[in-house]
C-alpha cells in the first residue's frame, strides 16, 4: 500500500456521492501490479499522453507507489477493470522563500474520461482530497493545472506565475562581470546525482518550489525510459564557485536550421543556480555559443533578470506568461504564520470559504522581524488594523507574495474594509523575487 505518511483515510462524502450514482470510489492497493498499471494508462491517457510501454510503466509504478491513488470504477462500462476518474496525491513541502516551508498536500493526475463527464465525479475527487488533508491538519492544497478555468470553484487560488523567453543573440553582449569560478561541460548522466542538492539549495531562496522525486529527475535527464530517445540530443553544464563547490547546472539541447547551418536554436531546457553567481556563469554560458542565433527557455520566472544582464534587453521577448501553481488554504493561521513578513502591522481577514476549512475573521499581526501570529478574530471592528474581505481562493493566491494585492482589489476579489487596507497588507507581502514554480506535478 502507500507510505504511511500519505496514506490518509478515503472520504465517505465523495464515496456516498458517488455509490448514489452507481459508481466506486476507492483506494487502489498499488502492490496490485496489474491495476496499478491500468490506473497509470487510463490517468496519462485523459492527459492525451501515448501509451506506456511495460517497461515505463514498471518506471512510473516506481515513481507514483508512495502516493495515495485513488481511482473511480464503474461496472457497467464494456471493461470496467479500467478506471474512469483517477486523483493522485502526497505530502510535500513548499517553499516559502528564506529558507522556510510549509506541508501541502499535492495533488495530481486528475483525471475522468469523456464517457463520464458532468456527473459530479471531479467534485467528489477535488472535495474529497481536500477534506482528508484538512482533516490530516495539513495547512495547504496545491497542484498544477492544465486548464485554468477549473480549480477556483474549490478554492485554490494561482500564486506563481510562469514565462516563456525567446532571446535573439546576434550582436548581443553579456554586460555583467563573470564571476570567479567555473563552468564544465559534463554528460547530463554524471550530473545527475548532483541535481537534487544543488536543487534544493535553490528552491530555499525562492517560494512556491517544490521537490522533484526520481522519476521527475529521470525523465528530465533523459534516463528513463519514455525520454531515452532524446538522451543523445541533452547536453549539460555544471557551474562550480571559486572553492569548486557545485552551485548550478543548466540542460539544453540545440536544433539545426536546415536553411542556414549557422542559425541554430538553443533551448534551456533547466537552469537551476543556488547563487547568484551561478546564474550569471550559466545564463552567459547559454548565450555565448558560435552557430547559435536563437535562445529559448519555458517555465521561467517572471521577474527573470536577464534583460538586465545583456547590452540589447529588447533582444529579451516574453512570448508568453501564465499562472502554473495553484494553492488552497485549508488552515489559515498555520498558512500564514509559516512565512515572513516586510513589515510590522496588524490586519484583519475576514474569509469567504464555501466549504468552510479556512472561514472567518483572522487577525494578522506581524512584528519588526517578520514573524506573524494569526489568531481567530475576537473584535472584528479593530479601529486600528486594516480590514480586507476576500474568498479563499485570492487568500491563496496572496499567500507566497507574488499577486499583488492592488489587482485583486480593482478586479473585486477583495474588499477594503477601511480605506488604505490594501496597501498595508500588499506591504506586508512584499518579497524581494517573485515566486516561481519551475516544474510540473
Amino acid at each position: 500500500m502507500t507510505h504511511a505518511h500519505n496514506d490518509l483515510p478515503l472520504d465517505e462524502t465523495s464515496r456516498d456521492a458517488l455509490a448514489s450514482t452507481g459508481l466506486a470510489y476507492a483506494q487502489l492497493d498499488v502492490s496490485d501490479e496489474a491495476a496499478f498499471d491500468r490506473w497509470l494508462q487510463s490517468a496519462y491517457r485523459g492527459f492525451h499522453f501515448d501509451g506506456f510501454t511495460t517497461e515505463q510503466l514498471a518506471e512510473y509504478r516506481a515513481g507514483f507507489g508512495a502516493a495515495r491513488v485513488i481511482e473511480v470504477r464503474d461496472e457497467t462500462v464494456a471493461e470496467p477493470e479500467h478506471p474512469v476518474a483517477t486523483v493522485a496525491s502526497w505530502r510535500s513541502p513548499v517553499s516559502l522563500g528564506e529558507g522556510r516551508s510549509a506541508e501541502a498536500w499535492a495533488i495530481s493526475l486528475v483525471s475522468v474520461a469523456s464517457t463520464h463527464r458532468r456527473r459530479g465525479i471531479a467534485r467528489a475527487l477535488l472535495e474529497g482530497e481536500l477534506r482528508a488533508a484538512h482533516a490530516a491538519g495539513l495547512p495547504l492544497a496545491m497542484l498544477t493545472v492544465s486548464e485554468a478555468t477549473i480549480y477556483g470553484r474549490w478554492g485554490f487560488g494561482p500564486a506563481t506565475q510562469v514565462a516563456d523567453y525567446r532571446v535573439d543573440t546576434r550582436g548581443l553582449r553579456f554586460t555583467v562581470p563573470l564571476p570567479a569560478g567555473r563552468v564544465h561541460r559534463v554528460s547530463a548522466a554524471a550530473l545527475r546525482s548532483l541535481a537534487p542538492g544543488v536543487a534544493q539549495r535553490a528552491h530555499e531562496r525562492t517560494a512556491g518550489e517544490v521537490p522533484l522525486d526520481d522519476l521527475h529527475w529521470n525523465l528530465s535527464f533523459a534516463l528513463a525510459t519514455r525520454t531515452a530517445s532524446h538522451a543523445t540530443k541533452l547536453r549539460a553544464a555544471r557551474y562550480d564557485d571559486a572553492a569548486g563547490e557545485p552551485q548550478g547546472f543548466v540542460l539544453y539541447s540545440v536544433a539545426e536550421n536546415d536553411a542556414d547551418f549557422a542559425d541554430h536554436t538553443l533551448t534551456v531546457e533547466y537552469l537551476c543556480a543556488a547563487t547568484d553567481d551561478a546564474y550569471l556563469a550559466l545564463w552567459h554560458y547559454a548565450l555565448d555559443h558560435d552557430l547559435v542565433n536563437t535562445v529559448t527557455a519555458g517555465l521561467r520566472p517572471v521577474d527573470e533578470a536577464l534583460p538586465w544582464l545583456v547590452s540589447n534587453p529588447r533582444a529579451v521577448q516574453t512570448v508568453a506568461r501564465r499562472e502554473h501553481l495553484w494553492l488552497r488554504v485549508l488552515d489559515v493561521p498555520a498558512a500564514l504564520s509559516a512565512r515572513r513578513y516586510a513589515a510590522s502591522d496588524t490586519v484583519l481577514l475576514r474569509v469567504t470559504d464555501p466549504l468552510g476549512f479556512a472561514q472567518g475573521p483572522w487577525m494578522l499581526a506581524t512584528d519588526s522581524d517578520g514573524v506573524a501570529t494569526v489568531t481567530p478574530a475576537d473584535d472584528e471592528h479593530s479601529h486600528t488594523a486594516a480590514v480586507i474581505d476576500l474568498g479563499v481562493e485570492a487568500l491563496g493566491s496572496l499567500l507566497l507574495g507574488g499577486t499583488p494585492v492592488d489587482a485583486l482589489r480593482v478586479a473585486g476579489r477583495l474588499v477594503e474594509g477601511s480605506p488604505g487596507s490594501a496597501a498595508r497588507l500588499d506591504a506586508l507581502l512584499r518579497v524581494p523575487r517573485a515566486p516561481w514554480l519551475s516544474t510540473w506535478f
